[in-house]
């Protein structure tokens, strides 16, 4: 069963040394949560009976929204591109503060690092999705946010659950050039990347204290490798990325200095 998590630390613990520059991001985030407030669902997600072969822990994949919805909306709408969603969304999970964070994870988090960036120079993407963490209440609050990707930017979301119908693992996709399905769990494949959402659950261990575990990788970190989130700025978007990310990469990819077309695998312990 899916644990609440509800952290006590701001997941934007600014890393940046320049205090200017610190003032600067500071105001802005601050003129992002003037009037805001943690939105509430309004759209029912209606989970479907499928039952996922070759798994053990996800009994079926859904769609917040219908095929009929997503077929129609896909012949009357023209997408936003991924990296324009990305910085709307992390100014929305930003603009909430704690208990809201909202991690770049796996390949992003070593193009950021290594890289420098997450997209090419000829405009194209350097990876086919944007990988991230995020605990149950920023899952929820970003389904909650639903009907204004879907509305403002050809949006929706795909997520796979588990039989006690915890959310263990979503995409958000535009619905340009994505064929909808629900019979097995994939890439989501369509006009521009999918941004991933792996959740995660605090664990407690005896003589251990606290853990993150991916859900649906299984994969564990202790808690401090995660939090406080650090704030990394990539051009405009206040990214954030975990407290120890070379630990984590380290551990999940060995050399991650060197480009590798290896993925990152399952049922991984790190620690120190």
């Amino acid at each position: 069963q899916t644990t609440e998590f509800n952290p006590p630390f701001s997941p934007i613990s600014s890393t940046i040394s320049s205090k200017e520059e610190e003032e600067l991001n500071s105001r802005s985030l601050i003129n992002m949560c003037v009037g805001e407030e943690v939105p509430t669902v309004t759209h029912e997600i209606s989970y479907s009976a499928k039952v996922l072969q070759g798994t053990v822990d996800t009994c079926g994949v859904d769609y917040f929204r219908s095929e009929s919805e997503w077929i129609e909306k896909q012949q009357q709408t023209i997408c936003t591109p991924s990296i324009d969603v990305y910085a709307w969304l992390m100014d929305k999970v930003n603009c909430f503060g704690e208990g809201y964070p909202l991690w770049t994870a796996y390949g992003e988090l070593i193009h950021l690092l290594r890289d420098k960036t997450l997209i090419n120079p000829d405009g194209t993407y350097l990876d086919d999705d944007f990988d991230t963490w995020v605990t149950h209440p920023t899952l929820q609050m970003i389904l909650n946010l639903e009907p204004y990707l879907w509305s403002h930017f050809g949006w929706s979301i795909r997520f796979s659950y588990s039989c006690d119908k915890s959310i263990i693992f979503a995409q958000l996709t535009p619905v340009c050039g994505h064929e909808y399905y629900t019979n097995r769990l994939a890439k989501a494949k369509a006009q521009y990347p999918a941004i991933e959402l792996y959740a995660m659950r605090k664990e407690y261990r005896e003589g251990e204290g606290w853990w993150l575990k991916d859900l649906q990788t299984k994969t564990s970190f202790p808690l401090d490798w995660l939090v406080p989130a650090r704030r990394h700025q990539y051009g405009t978007i206040h990214l954030q990325i975990p407290a120890q990310s070379e630990k984590i990469l380290d551990c999940v990819y060995g050399n991650w200095h060197v480009f590798s077309k290896g993925h990152a695998g399952d049922d991984k312990e790190c620690g120190d």
